[in-house]
């Protein structure tokens, strides 16, 4: 048995080592106790050890993970994390490395990976703690991940071990949950909101995560039922889902203990609002991107408060958001910008504007093009808003990307005047799209970059 160690690392170790009967981790049906976790990373291992250079892993399954986690640290490799739904992912990973190995926990699969079977990993039992068994010292590589690439292309961020760690530490202190917390995670965690919140947490809590990646309010609401979790980690577009559902629910009534986590992109302050009103229970709201992790949190309608440890600053002269924290990474003491703009409020809160490149100047005033696809969300049958700036004939310009809720009809003109009854002149969008859905890429993020590929020489390609 590992030594007592209160940090966030010597908790983790002890719920993976102190009970090797206990369930830590399920999905789709699956559950995986300690010793099931230890037994497949005993499998991994000594394929880990085998070759130079980073793995990819694009396994599904939360155990398979973890297994892969412990496997590579034993071996000394550098574990980079992709989402096996996404051709693209595993391309840029072959494009960054070539002959790099990917493992994945599902097939058959026509792109090279090699394959690990649940068969393989039942008939492993961790019999006894191995000598290698070990999690990844504060300055050592803990894992990457890839960035959603919903603004651009795809990044591949690394974490260290204080990276981690650190912001678990303040994680338990901002959420103050019980011990043997059950997380349930609609945020899978071969991305950074899943990883850090739905799978390092429960392992620092000594609890249990389940992961379910479902988007449809009424599958999320039976799993709620099932599960009563202390935590729920999703992003925007859940709540969304999850406000929908309440309208056809039998019992659309919540755990009432349950806590309701946000992050990914800012929760649109009307789905807030409508969350509460039909569950009773706020969201809290969390601030953050894969390259800083955590920032700040709120619960609407209060203004975000940064995380513990965290300092922040707003520059004056471009609004943007810059941020100093003990688990972001970068020079000690370095002040770091997250390409978003925003505005103090009161004494110690900001309210975010948007992506910097969602801030326009247009006839000489400066605004966020945040505030008109709120004002849009609100618009009757619209079920979904994007709004972004381009240049039209090389000048500043606002356009608009909007789909409908089933049945409902909507164009240009009816969207262009319910605006002009709630917006300045010069806030009006030149042109509004109506598509039939708006295009996604990874985190269910809308994908800007697609949207602006529907434009040349400052006019829409197509209105779809």
């Amino acid at each position: 048995m590992a030594p007592k160690d209160e940090s966030a690392r010597g908790r983790m170790l002890a719920s993976l080592t102190c009970d090797l009967g206990r369930t830590l981790a399920r999905a789709q049906g699956r559950a995986w106790t300690a010793g099931e976790i230890l037994g497949a990373a005993a499998l991994l291992r000594p394929r880990f050890m085998q070759g130079e250079g980073p793995l990819g892993i694009a396994f599904g399954q939360p155990g398979w993970i973890l297994a892969a986690l412990l496997a590579a640290w034993g071996a000394r490799r550098r574990l980079l994390l992709f989402d096996p739904g996404l051709r693209r992912e595993a391309e840029v990973l072959r494009r960054m490395y070539s002959g790099i190995c990917i493992y994945a926990d599902a097939g058959p699969s026509s792109d090279g990976r090699v394959v690990v079977g649940e068969t393989l990993a039942a008939s492993v039992a961790a019999a006894a703690l191995p000598a290698w068994l070990t999690l990844p010292a504060p300055d050592e590589p803990f894992a990457a991940l890839l960035t959603s690439a919903s603004t651009g292309e795809n990044k591949l961020i690394d974490k260290l071990g204080f990276q981690i760690y650190r912001q678990a530490d303040a994680l338990t202190s901002v959420l103050a949950l019980p011990a043997r917390s059950r997380v349930l995670s609609f945020v899978p965690p071969y991305h950074l909101l899943g990883f850090v919140y739905g799978l390092v947490l429960p392992l620092v809590l000594g609890g249990e995560t389940v992961v379910a990646t479902e988007l449809a309010g009424a599958a999320m609401l039976e799993l709620l039922a099932k599960y009563r979790p202390d935590l729920v980690v999703g992003t925007a577009a859940h709540y969304r889902f999850l406000v929908k559902a309440a309208a056809t629910a039998k019992t659309p009534l919540l755990p009432s203990a349950t806590l309701f986590l946000s992050s990914g992109a800012p929760l649109d302050p009307a789905v807030a609002e409508a969350f509460a009103s039909h569950y009773g229970t706020p969201v809290r709201d969390f601030y953050g991107s894969t390259e800083l992790g955590g920032v700040a949190f709120r619960t609407w309608p209060e203004s975000y408060r940064a995380m513990p440890g965290v300092r922040w600053r707003i520059d004056a002269e471009t609004a943007c958001l810059e941020v100093m924290s003990p688990w972001a990474g970068g020079a000690e003491g370095a002040w770091l910008s997250t390409d978003d703009a925003a505005e103090p409020v009161g004494e110690d809160g900001f309210r975010l504007l948007g992506r910097l490149d969602h801030v326009v100047k247009v006839g000489g005033k400066r605004f966020s093009s945040v505030e008109v696809e709120q004002a849009l969300r609100a618009m009757p049958g619209v079920a979904e808003a994007a709004v972004f700036p381009y240049l039209r004939f090389g000048e500043p310009a606002i356009a608009a990307a909007i789909s409908p809720e089933s049945g409902a009809v909507l164009n240009q003109a009816t969207a262009r005047a319910f605006l002009a009854e709630r917006l300045a002149s010069y806030k009006l969008p030149r042109t509004i799209l109506v598509l039939a859905a708006l295009p996604r890429g990874s985190h269910e993020k809308i994908d800007y970059q697609a949207l602006r590929a529907l434009f040349a020489n400052g006019e829409p390609m197509t209105t779809g």
